[in-house]
């Protein structure tokens, strides 16, 4: 089979399960809005932050370690070792939270309710312990599996939600579907509020524990300290890229009510400019969804291929499609920010920033590229690299942010993203050249940037004063570069590739 079409095929199959992950967040809002006070849902949104930060933390750079080992020794002797050892890590850190749960609260302001900390123990071992399993099933191309599994617990996770918190909601405020009142007032404790959140997510995950059983059964007590070390050496540069990332990703949301001079947008405060922004921002999910399900697939995919004598080529062609596909995400978007922007961001202050979504589009399309560049110091054992890259990305995030955010405001936020990620990329590529040199094809690649650039900005200028003629052809554009695209590439996208 041709390697490219199954590792496109592999990405869709991963896609799936990833973009219905992040979609859960989404679908989930309104309910979560209507059914609880403001102060309530910021502490799901406060607490969801740190679990976001203790993942990082709970694997440890674990995952690419196992992908590296297992690929060039025996599997299951590597899935075992490390599955134990996270295994052991995990109980260990989620016993120290459980023990200490209530100081926990406090100190994040929750001491009334220590419940909510030992749920996210519970939750935090639950993903720790299943990420080997799950790393496992990518390794061995079951890709199906991975999938189903992700989703059974997501949809389960749903369910629990509308049932623990909107048929009570409906019974006891709306007065509807009285035929369940005896069972809400039965089961349903008001006072839990926010805690039910969490069951959900708890429950939901422990689906997990249940459909990969048969990889549980098989982890053992096997750790080995003198066996491990190399794998933590290997994995702690990732952990630490890890952490670099997250200050990657969040540093302009901290700056901007910090350093956004006072009256800087007319009428509003720093942190109703930080909402405006934030929106915004969440419509750069799209290209983030893309990145995130070629990254469950490229990685184990390139760990295969290491070996193959035209793995250099391989690895070329496959940034070159990767971003082919990323600037038709990049042009669709784009060329529909108003139609997308009524759908998703329903208040018109939302909407205030969507002219940036085109600049914050670019630069997670500019990390896809480095994710796909990385590949070179995972193959060559250097991922102290990727740290080294990712704490000065993080630098150029911060210094540009200081520097922008007083004088543009959260443009200059915006601009950070694609000079941070620019700059990773461009580093990673030059610092990996004499290591693992790869053929890429930079000039089809900068032709297809620069057409898609034409594109988001020219389309508007021929615009009518027709709406609905503009909104077909902002339509119809991104079908056409589609077909274009198809046309021109077709012979080389189906040349044999072994």
């Amino acid at each position: 089979m041709n390697l490219l079409k199954k590792l496109a095929g592999e990405t869709a199959i991963y896609g799936i399960s990833s973009i219905l992950g992040r979609m859960l967040n989404y679908l989930l809002v309104p309910l979560y809005t209507t059914v609880f006070l403001d102060s309530e849902y910021g502490v799901v949104t406060q607490l969801y932050a740190y679990v976001a930060f203790f993942n990082i933390v709970y694997t440890y750079g674990m995952e690419t370690a196992f992908f590296r080992f297992a690929t060039k020794g025996n599997l299951l002797k590597t899935y075992q070792l490390a599955a134990s050892t996270m295994l052991l890590t995990s109980t260990l850190l989620s016993g120290l939270i459980l023990f200490n749960a209530q100081s926990i609260a406090q100190y994040v302001g929750q001491e009334d309710q220590a419940y909510l900390i030992q749920f996210l123990g519970i939750i935090l071992f639950i993903d720790a312990v299943a990420a080997i399993p799950f790393a496992r099933l990518r390794l061995e191309n079951r890709a199906l599996t991975f999938a189903l599994t992700k989703l059974g617990a997501i949809l389960l996770t749903i369910l629990l939600n509308l049932l623990f918190l909107l048929v009570p909601y409906m019974v006891l405020k709306l007065g509807s579907w009285l035929w369940l009142e005896p069972l809400v007032h039965q089961f349903y404790r008001s006072e839990f509020g926010v805690g039910y959140v969490f069951l959900a997510n708890l429950l939901g995950n422990a689906l997990i524990l249940i459909m990969l059983r048969r990889y549980f059964w098989q982890i053992g007590p096997l750790f080995s300290w003198e066996k491990i070390k190399p794998m933590l050496a290997y994995g702690i540069p990732i952990f630490l890229m890890g952490l670099a990332g997250i200050a990657n990703e969040q540093a302009d949301k901290l700056m901007i009510p910090a350093f956004l001079p006072e009256g800087f947008y007319p009428g509003k405060s720093s942190m109703a400019a930080l909402g405006i922004y934030g929106a915004s921002f969440k419509l750069s999910i799209f290209m983030l969804l893309a990145i995130q399900a070629f990254r469950y697939a490229g990685e184990p995919f390139f760990f295969s291929q290491a070996k193959n004598r035209e793995a250099p080529e391989l690895f070329a062609k496959v940034l070159y499609y990767f971003v082919i596909v990323c600037t038709f995400i990049w042009v669709a978007v784009s060329l529909n920010l108003e139609l997308l922007g009524n759908m998703f961001l329903r208040q018109a202050a939302f909407r205030e920033a969507l002219y940036l979504v085109p600049v914050l589009l670019l630069g997670k399309l500019l990390f896809g590229v480095y994710v796909n560049l990385s590949v070179w110091f995972k193959l060559v054992d250097k991922t102290i690299v990727g740290t080294y890259i990712s704490l000065i990305g993080a630098a150029i995030t911060v210094s540009v942010n200081f520097v922008l955010i007083p004088v543009m405001g959260y443009t200059g936020s915006a601009i950070a993203s694609v000079l941070c990620y620019g700059s990773m990329a461009a580093i990673c590529y030059f610092w990996g050249k004499p290591h693992f040199p790869v053929p890429y094809r930079w000039t089809g690649i900068f032709i297809y940037l620069a057409i898609s650039l034409a594109l988001i900005y020219g389309i508007p200028l021929i615009q009518s004063q027709n709406i609905m003629f503009n909104n077909l052809l902002n339509l119809v554009i991104p079908v056409l570069y589609v077909g274009v695209v198809y046309y021109v590439e077709k012979r080389n996208l189906y040349a044999k590739t072994t």
